[in-house]
């Protein structure tokens, strides 16, 4: 770091007085703190650094002179004993802010994070957790990739810098939406600074954050019935198999078919069996009549419920073994659509009940969805209702 005070000719004021400026020098990068000093260009000794002369004003302006490089070394020490990237704009900000803490890009995710999972069990689940985690990760990756950094203070961050953590992304064969989601997530980390006074200037406002409209893939009734009936070569995949179909005839998300329990289960004075819970993802209250085939599906596994030590319902395994589990089945049935535990949500959304006729309000209320524009994705037209319905019309 260099560090060079200097004389303003050009805004020599009409008393003959011109203001001194420090310019800090790092890697050939320069930024400029004003000292609010004052003096005739001609008093100032150039090779000494300093103010000509004896007289009080003159001792107590160099004296200041000598305070404004005593904290900027202060603070470049500082960024090195704390392995803080530092640059000759970091070091201004210090300056100017005096002994404010400064914040690093990767810091304010590790604070963030932290509140987080402090509010695990109230009104934060732990995938939401995870989905920041992975953004901090990425960022780490594409800061040592693209910049060659562990880390960069805030003020760095720039528009610049958000499209090429993009573009990056992208190379990475991220897909829009996935890259729109870690965006989102990053947007809001940034929110978190502005709102706490540790940004001032949102590096995303101009930058579209946009989700394209997807096609939600479902197993037709054709290939629903062959995953039901197919004959499966282990117990293993057996149970893999009955526990996608029982979420295909109740729009349980994986989350809420691996907590399922007998507390969930409710008789309603209409002779109907119901599971009442609250969705792990949202909270919000799904009621789902027990469908008959779901319910050959508990019955089969009465034993179970009855021995396991947490009174689960089903044995429900791991999200990740029972989608690649699921790719064995859907292998075995000549399935080529990706199956995994959520297609069969989105099973139950199309095949099961939509398609059938049942009341998208109804379906919202089962899928637990609180705005009805979240269950209207699942309700584009198929084939198999426009031709019902126009045997319907003819």
């Amino acid at each position: 770091m260099n560090i060079l005070f200097w004389v303003h000719k050009s805004q020599t004021t009409k008393k003959g007085t011109a203001p001194i400026s420090m310019r800090i020098t790092i890697d050939g990068k320069r930024a400029e703190v004003k000292t609010g000093i004052s003096v005739d260009p001609t008093s100032w000794d150039k090779q000494k650094q300093q103010i000509k002369g004896n007289t009080i004003p003159d001792k107590e302006n160099n004296d200041t002179l000598l305070h404004y490089t005593g904290l900027a070394l202060s603070h470049y020490n500082d960024c090195l004993r704390r392995n803080i990237p530092v640059s000759a704009t970091l070091i201004r900000d210090m300056i100017l802010k005096r002994n404010e803490l400064v914040h690093t890009l990767l810091q304010v995710f590790v604070y963030h994070i932290s509140n987080l999972n402090a509010r695990v069990g109230f009104d934060i689940s732990v995938n939401t957790v995870k989905k920041y985690r992975t953004v901090e990760t990425k960022l780490k990756i594409f800061l040592q990739k693209n910049m060659n950094k562990t880390d960069i203070n805030l003020s760095e961050l720039s528009h610049k810098f958000i499209v090429e953590f993009d573009l990056y992304m992208k190379k990475e064969g991220l897909k829009h939406n996935a890259v729109i989601k870690n965006m989102q997530q990053f947007k809001r980390v940034i929110t978190v600074c502005i709102e706490n006074g540790w940004l001032e200037k949102d590096p995303f406002p101009n930058f579209k954050l946009t989700l394209k409209d997807t096609e939600r893939g479902y197993l037709t009734p054709v290939e629903l019935k062959v995953m039901e009936e197919v004959l499966l070569p282990s117990e293993r995949l057996e149970h893999v198999r009955d526990i996608f179909i029982f979420c295909c005839y109740t729009g349980l998300a994986y989350a809420d078919v691996s907590k399922l329990n007998s507390s969930h289960i409710e008789l309603g004075q209409d002779g109907i069996i119901w599971i009442k819970l609250n969705r792990t993802k949202s909270k919000s209250r799904s009621a789902i009549p027990l469908l008959p085939r779901a319910r050959e599906i508990l019955d089969k596994y009465s034993q179970y419920a009855k021995t396991n030590p947490e009174k689960k319902l089903l044995p429900v395994i791991s999200n990740q073994n029972l989608n690649k589990y699921l790719k064995e089945i859907a292998a075995l049935c000549g399935i080529t659509k990706r199956v995994s535990m959520h297609l069969a949500r989105h099973t139950f959304a199309t095949t099961v009940t939509l398609e059938k006729g049942v009341d998208i309000m109804t379906v919202s209320k089962m899928l637990g969805h609180k705005n009805l524009r979240t269950t209207q994705v699942y309700s584009k037209v198929t084939e198999l209702k426009i031709a019902e319905d126009m045997k319907k019309l003819m």
